[in-house]
């Protein structure tokens, strides 16, 4: 097969009529270019050129392989302009696979810096729960995950991004929250409202308390719900009680809708993490914004 330099070495020679020129316009010498010609119309088994003192004339066969190998050209160039363009960050998509909080209370924000500082760079976030963020990644349907539980996966590879902190919440209104001290016998008497199976924020809250002796087993749970939001309205309406970050809780803390319950020696912080696929190739641009959002999140 016909190698890049070789087809240039054509295409210039015809252009200009002349090996002379062309040499010059590839910075390379006369006889260099010849050499390249002669292994092309070799390789094709054909004669492209015709050579005489005055000027170069293409054959049949050359001026029909000059069309094809100008499209070829033009196509390679087109190539290395788009391969600039995305190693310069001037184009280029990603997608952003993330579950409630981080989707909902963080990553807008940054996405929006980020955009400010490269604005031709799309950007398509999907918001789902934790495990179907897993799912896209080994998949390939997203480029990045943000999440709020690691789950043990052979393929995803996960990397603390910031701390969360969760908060248990009760309404305004409940008992429980005009209690100054709550006991773990207390929480045992409550209702519970929990977010859907595949939740990081679900899987941290069983986690929690039964850390502090309330089996899942032993709860009252009233519902499963399928956003942080909706715990969050149902919580306000007294339905029951509920763990969620501190992220989406803190409004309607501020606003009195919704009070905390303070349990001694409770352990409310989790981790939120980045994820990828250890399979699939990090573009210039993923790599860039892991690394712009694990500075913001110093800040």
């Amino acid at each position: 097969m016909f190698n890049l330099r070789q087809l240039k070495s054509f295409v210039y020679v015809a252009q200009q009529k002349s090996f002379t020129k062309a040499a010059k316009l590839l910075y390379m010498t006369q006889p260099a270019v010849s050499a390249q010609i002669k292994a092309l119309e070799e390789r094709l088994d054909v004669q492209l050129m015709e050579r005489n003192d005055k000027q170069v004339v293409l054959t049949e066969a050359g001026e029909i392989f000059l069309v094809e190998a100008e499209r070829i050209l033009a196509s390679y160039e087109r190539i290395v302009e788009s391969l600039d363009e995305l190693k310069g960050l001037r184009r280029g998509h990603l997608r952003i696979a993330a579950s409630t909080i981080p989707g909902e209370y963080i990553l807008p924000k940054f996405i929006g810096r980020f955009k400010e500082k490269y604005p031709q760079i799309e950007i398509e976030l999907v918001i789902s729960d934790t495990g179907q963020v897993i799912e896209s990644l080994r998949e390939r349907t997203a480029d990045l995950g943000v999440t709020g539980a690691r789950i043990k996966n052979d393929v995803v590879k996960f990397e603390k991004l910031l701390d969360d902190e969760l908060v248990l919440i009760t309404s305004s209104a409940s008992p429980i929250g005009q209690k100054k001290q709550v006991t773990v016998a207390d929480l045992q008497k409550e209702k519970y409202i929990l977010r859907e199976h595949g939740s990081g924020t679900r899987k941290v809250m069983l986690e929690r308390l039964q850390s502090i002796g309330i089996q899942p087993a032993q709860m009252d749970v009233t519902m499963e719900l399928g956003s942080t939001r909706a715990v969050i309205t149902a919580v306000e309406s007294g339905l029951g009680i509920s763990m969620v970050s501190r992220w989406a809780a803190d409004e309607a803390l501020k606003l009195g809708l919704l009070k905390e319950i303070k349990l001694p020696g409770w352990n409310s912080v989790r981790d939120l993490y980045l994820a990828w696929n250890t399979h699939k190739f990090l573009n210039q641009l993923t790599t860039t914004f892991i690394n712009e959002i694990k500075a913001y999140s110093t800040n």
